[in-house]
């Protein structure tokens, strides 16, 4: 979403907003693209009041991905109520508003960093709400959806040669995050972890999130489930460190059909690259 794309009609609702925000007359003085965020395109809010807020629209690229700003404000709303995010300001059919979180990113090859991640992690699973759940299959059917007939034989093919069996999780459902690497999180003023993006969040394996953490932040199972299942108090982690290692292609499969999108969308070498990579390896994949 772009500058030009921000309507009078949506600064006054915005507006409006924020005035219920404050309880005090408030005024939009600057909008901002904001860099990064591959599936948003994302508007910085600067107000009259020196605040400043996040506008995540609901647009036919946040549909393409499977993105409900509804769901997202509810995954947020919870996560605040667990000091792990911010509470949005406001959510309407044109999108969510979120306060803009100031703070530091993660030195991802730290291992503090690494510690920091996994914590919160385990933090995220260990709420308790209602979200949504949505089966890995049904998302990337729904990618699948947005792309050429002849994209979905090639992928089509590709499962068919593998043949993929969902895997079976030792541990119960939990409040996922989907998305969780360190591009995500913010280490505020205070000190204290403040999770960003919360539009894939839902009900689902806590596996499969292990996973696509492990690929979001480049660890591999070893270097995370020992830990995970210690702060978890799971004694026996083997089982765990299966499933999880049994979830990564599955991972790999989400992330291709995601690239595939994006370079629909978008039209840009750098997505096509990473699905062409994605495609690859797993078509390459040794049957062990």
């Amino acid at each position: 979403m772009s500058v030009v794309n921000f309507s009078p009609a949506l600064k006054s609702l915005l507006e409006a907003a924020l005035c219920e925000h404050y309880s005090a007359p408030v005024s939009i003085q600057c909008v901002t693209p904001l860099e990064g965020g591959l599936t948003n395109r994302c508007l910085r809010i600067d107000d009259s009041q020196g605040g400043r807020f996040v506008w995540r629209p609901q647009s036919h690229v946040s549909d393409a991905f499977a993105i409900s700003r509804s769901r997202e404000a509810a995954a947020q709303s919870l996560a605040a109520t667990y000091q792990l995010a911010s509470a949005p300001v406001c959510q309407l059919s044109e999108g969510l508003l979120v306060p803009w979180v100031e703070g530091e990113s993660l030195d991802l090859h730290s291992a503090e960093s690494q510690a920091i991640l996994i914590d919160v992690l385990v933090r995220i699973h260990s709420m308790e709400g209602r979200l949504d759940a949505q089966d890995v299959r049904t998302q990337c059917q729904h990618y699948e959806q947005q792309l050429t007939l002849a994209k979905q034989q090639t992928l089509k093919q590709l499962r068919d040669r593998r043949q993929w069996q969902l895997p079976t999780d030792p541990l119960a459902p939990v409040v996922c995050h989907m998305d969780l690497g360190s591009y995500n999180l913010v280490i505020q003023p205070n000190g204290e972890p403040c999770v960003l993006d919360w539009e894939y969040a839902r009900l689902g394996s806590a596996c499969l999130d292990i996973a696509l953490f492990c690929r979001a932040n480049g660890y591999t199972p070893a270097q995370v489930v020992s830990d995970y299942c210690a702060l978890r108090c799971i004694e026996d982690s083997a089982p765990v460190r299966q499933a999880v290692e049994a979830w990564l292609p599955f991972a790999d499969y989400l992330a291709l059909c995601w690239y595939e999108v994006g370079a629909s969308l978008y039209g840009l070498s750098t997505y096509q690259e990473q699905a062409q990579r994605l495609y690859r390896q797993l078509a390459g994949m040794d049957e062990s």
